[in-house]
């Protein structure tokens, strides 16, 4: 399952108060509301980011932001190639070769011949 980029609210009038319903949240983060509501339900959002208080989701914006700020981590730390970002200045940028795929003719198409001399 491929999993995408959490998006943190950095909205400082979104930030006062920190409880709001599920549709809210989605409007904030720039999703829907059933999106939302899936990522709750197969537990990739975990429960204590969210609450069923009086029969309403509510979604906790300090740990939501908490919780997608460290699925950025995780992510950034589980590919192989990927560097954090530096400065040439202080000496902190990655200087390692970078990977490139071997083109492949397209499907279908006819090999070239090769001929050996004996």
């Amino acid at each position: 399952m491929a999993t995408r980029k959490q998006t943190v609210i950095d909205d400082p009038a979104a930030l006062v108060v920190d409880k709001v319903l599920e549709k809210r949240l989605a409007e904030l983060i720039g999703t829907t509301p059933k999106a939302l509501e899936h990522k709750r339900l197969s537990g990739i959002i975990p429960y204590g980011v969210w609450l069923k208080e009086g029969g309403r989701i509510m979604y906790s914006l300090e740990r939501y932001n908490a919780w997608a700020e460290n699925q950025w981590i995780i992510q950034m730390e589980s590919r192989p190639g990927a560097t954090a970002s530096g400065s040439v200045l202080l000496g902190t940028v990655s200087v390692e070769a970078s990977q490139r795929r071997i083109s492949r003719p397209p499907r279908g198409s006819q090999r070239q011949v090769v001929s050996a001399l004996v």
